[in-house]
Order: structure tokens, then C-alpha cells, then sequence
């Protein structure tokens, strides 16, 4: 049960970056602390266990974004309400997972199935309406594909949807890259970059290609 609150803490944090606009990272840089102290791999010890953020950081991002202490803990009282069904079943249930485009290169934040590793990646009010089980979200902390999706956009990523010719994707590793499906061929998937560039992702690949089915304005 600890470990249950103790990670409604995070995911409270997360939404309250969220609905001011910034990323965690930002929200700790306008705060004054260092740029990766919200960061998905400060929030647990090497042994698992949850990490809770100082009181004084506590109070920074409080006053950051301009937020008394009742109305953070009102985002607590909004989760403790689930009963352990409810927590099994997010992000499904109004929550999506969430990671920064610059930190895709990482190919650790995929398993083997190439879905997410919860516990590296961070939760928030989903704005996605119909987001699957298995999709996530990408915050673009770029303005490298203005004016297609602005920076601060988040893309809905769908694994289960198949891939079409003329279909947005995602490319993780060893660079992300968005682009335009074209064929996939034995070799892997042919792509046409936003900068008009054709790739080929080979079929080998460890990383992902997924769809991006939705993004926000």
C-alpha cells in the first residue's frame, strides 16, 4: 500500500506538469532544480522501491506553479478513491504513460514485446479519449517537426495498430525518428522523413515502429 501512495505522488506531479503546460524536466528547470531531478529513473532506489521527492522540492514545484498545498493533495484524493481493480487496470482508465522524444533513444524504456517499461516512463491525465491498454504518449520536446506537430504536442502512440503506406510513425532507436510509412519490403519498413529523406528501418531492428494515431494541438 506504501508503494501505492508513494507512487500517487509522482503521478500527481506528473499532472500537475501536465496541466500547467511543461514536462516534468521543465517544470523542475522553471523550479530551479536540476533539469532530470523529476525524471522517471530519479523515482525509484536500485532495488526497486519508490523514491519520494524532498519536502523542499515539494515546496518549490508548489510554488513554481503557483498551487496551494489543498488543491495538490485534492489530485491525491482523486487516485486513493480507486480500489486495486482500478489501479491495474491504468493507464487505461483516463491515465497514459508518457516520455520526452529526446529519451527514446534509450532502447532500455521498451520490453521485449516493445511496450513500455512502467516504471521508466511517467504517468498522466490521458487528453486521449480512446487510448488503447497498450498506447502511449510522446511529449515533443523539439521544434525539429514544426509546423506538423509543435513542440509541447503529445503524439498518441498505438503498438497494436497495424501500419499502413501513408501512415505517421515512430522510430525509437538509435535516434527517434517520425516519418511517413511507405512499403515495408524484406528488408524492413521504407520511410519517408518530414524532411523528404527515404530510410529503411531494417526488419532486425530492436526498436519499435509504431503508429502515431493522434496528437494534441
Amino acid at each position: 500500500m506504501r508503494g501505492d501512495r508513494s507512487e500517487q505522488i509522482w503521478n500527481a506531479i506528473d499532472r500537475l506538469a501536465f496541466e500547467k503546460g511543461l514536462t516534468p524536466s521543465g517544470l523542475a528547470r522553471a523550479a530551479g532544480l536540476d533539469p532530470t531531478a523529476l525524471n522517471p529513473s530519479k523515482r525509484y532506489t536500485t532495488d526497486g522501491r519508490v523514491r519520494l521527492p524532498r519536502m523542499e522540492t515539494m515546496l518549490e514545484l508548489l510554488r513554481t506553479a503557483d498551487m496551494p498545498w489543498r488543491d495538490f493533495a485534492s489530485y491525491l484524493d482523486g487516485d486513493v478513491k480507486h480500489g486495486q481493480d482500478d489501479l491495474e487496470r491504468r493507464p487505461t482508465a483516463g491515465r497514459i504513460r508518457v516520455a520526452e522524444f529526446s529519451r527514446l533513444g534509450s532502447a532500455e524504456l521498451f520490453d521485449r514485446a516493445h511496450l513500455p517499461v512502467p516504471h521508466l516512463w511517467a504517468e498522466v491525465s490521458s487528453p486521449f479519449a480512446d487510448a488503447g491498454p497498450h498506447d502511449y504518449a510522446i511529449r515533443l520536446d523539439s521544434a525539429v517537426y514544426e509546423p506538423s506537430f509543435r513542440q509541447g504536442s503529445l503524439l498518441l502512440v498505438t503498438p497494436a495498430s497495424v501500419i499502413h503506406a501513408g501512415d505517421r510513425v515512430i522510430f525509437c532507436a538509435p535516434s527517434p525518428i517520425i516519418a511517413i510509412a511507405d512499403q515495408v519490403t524484406e528488408s524492413g519498413w521504407r520511410v519517408t522523413t518530414f524532411s523528404g529523406d527515404g530510410l529503411t528501418i531494417p526488419t532486425a531492428s530492436a526498436s519499435p515502429v509504431h503508429r502515431v494515431t493522434a496528437a494534441t494541438l
